[in-house]
């Protein structure tokens, strides 16, 4: 299980020292409410379910005081109505973390190599995603409305095409998944085409390339690598003539 971060840490801390301040004040003001929705915004757009849940448990825990108090006057109701508004944000924060939508992408499977895609250059369009992929267009679209829908990616304009860029809770799913640590191994990993080792050079091709007329002294080679004779041009020395043979003697002798 991996370590927490130290400002998912620091977050959470936050959020239950703000609750425990606005549990104890006699008015919660505008600035407890302020505070409070900017750590839950900051804690979905990070996919932060530590701070969340702890937010959820504090907002619950105070709207449970409301309950015992029989009249509401005016500014307990507003404030009451924006504890149940803040509980509903939080509720769907917690939903739409990759978790709990079980984003579970296969390393090889379109969205996890879109992902991973946008984490290496971010505002990549639609063709070129559909080209990095080897796919069509309609189906980046598809992919990326998924993935749009779990908060892991964004799409913007730019002019006439889509443009998308990662989010914190899309690089935090990444990071937590194992998919970045297997993207780092793949490309670590040597290819098949640059693994291959050069295959030695044949003596046939060796001296095919030797004799190019470079001035090393070797023999030129014709076209298919049969050696050409140097001196067709020359006269041939005759072998010296055999000894002749003594005649054979006769059977009778």
């Amino acid at each position: 299980m991996s370590a927490v971060p130290a400002s998912a840490r620091d977050r959470r801390t936050e959020v239950r020292r703000l609750i425990d301040s606005m549990e104890h004040a006699k008015v919660i003001s505008d600035g407890h409410f302020s505070a409070l929705g900017m750590l839950i915004t900051d804690a979905s757009l990070s996919a932060d379910e530590p701070a969340l849940v702890e937010c959820q448990d504090g907002l619950q825990w105070l709207h449970r005081h409301y309950l015992d108090v029989d009249v509401l006057d005016g500014p307990q109701r507003e404030q009451r109505g924006r504890i149940l508004g803040l509980i509903d944000v939080v509720h769907w924060a917690l939903k739409r973390l990759p978790s709990g939508l079980q984003l579970a992408l296969q390393p090889d499977g379109h969205a996890a190599r879109f992902l991973l895609a946008v984490f290496h250059r971010q505002g990549l369009s639609n063709r070129e995603l559909a080209a990095e992929l080897g796919t069509d267009e309609t189906e980046i679209s598809r992919v990326g409305r998924r993935l749009l829908s779990a908060g892991v990616v964004w799409r913007r304009k730019e002019w006439r095409h889509n443009a998308w860029d990662l989010t914190p809770r899309g690089r935090q799913y990444l990071e937590t998944s194992g998919l970045l640590v297997q993207d780092a191994l793949a490309q670590d990993a040597p290819s098949g085409r640059s693994a291959r080792r050069a295959e030695p050079v044949r003596p046939a091709e060796a001296e095919t390339g030797a004799g190019s007329g470079d001035g090393s002294g070797a023999a030129p080679r014709s076209p298919d690598a049969v050696p050409q004779r140097q001196d067709l041009d020359r006269p041939h020395r005759s072998r010296p003539p055999r000894p002749p043979e003594p005649p054979r003697r006769g059977a009778h002798g």
